[in-house]
């Protein structure tokens, strides 16, 4: 569970991106609103980025100032996917395995599992090497990938480092309907996580959202 008691960040002189915002997170979770409405802010905060707020937030009952190391807990998913991009794809996905120090092999089984999984549900998405081996797919450097591909491995790479939560902000941005619904099937798979979403005001996709608690912000919250 994650709880804001009164929390209130400013980025510009007299402007509150969060404003005596009180709130609490037990499931799944959708905030839709601008960044002028604080959904950037409450990404930003959870995930350890902006520290300068006021108010208390609470991650399982541990005050988030005190949590040291926050990667091991939140998984968080910006806009613009950040990846090694001269790296290939095992690499992307076995970094946050290796900062962890699981066993190279262990965590080689648990990717190729995960690719194997993709395959076998038809939920190929790197439309060009479909003929591929998986061990050549996850040789292929993440540069050469467009912005879709790329966020999709950043999410991989989120559920397959085992965070208790994901936070997703305008993830599913400039996806086309073919990757918003595999990203969608990848996040229904994920068991024992709790997911939150920012995004854009964007009534035509919220019946997606069905399963989420959805909180929709504006500038008077």
């Amino acid at each position: 569970m994650i709880k804001f008691c009164q929390v209130y960040i400013q980025y510009v002189n007299e402007f509150y991106s969060l404003y005596d915002f009180s709130c609490v997170i037990k499931n799944h979770t959708l905030f839709v609103g601008d960044f002028f409405d604080g959904t950037k802010a409450i990404m930003r905060i959870l995930s350890g980025i902006d520290k300068n707020y006021k108010g208390e937030i609470f991650i399982d009952d541990i005050n988030l100032k005190n949590i040291k190391d926050k990667d091991f807990l939140v998984a968080y998913l910006p806009e613009n996917p950040v990846l090694f991009e001269n790296k290939n794809i095992f690499k992307n996905l076995y970094y946050p395995l290796k900062i962890r120090k699981i066993n190279k092999n262990i965590a080689k089984n648990l990717i190729y599992s995960e690719f194997l999984e993709l395959k076998k549900k038809n939920l190929n998405f790197l439309d060009k090497y479909l003929n591929n081996e998986i061990k050549d797919i996850l040789n292929i450097k993440t540069k050469k990938l467009n912005l879709s591909e790329q966020k999709i491995i950043a999410l991989l790479r989120a559920q397959i480092r085992e965070p208790k939560y994901i936070l997703l902000e305008n993830f599913f941005e400039d996806l086309d309907e073919r990757y918003f619904n595999l990203a969608f099937k990848i996040l229904n798979k994920i068991k024992n996580k709790s997911i939150v979403i920012a995004c854009e005001k964007d009534e035509t996709k919220l019946e997606l959202f069905k399963d989420f608690n959805i909180i929709k912000l504006s500038h008077s919250d």
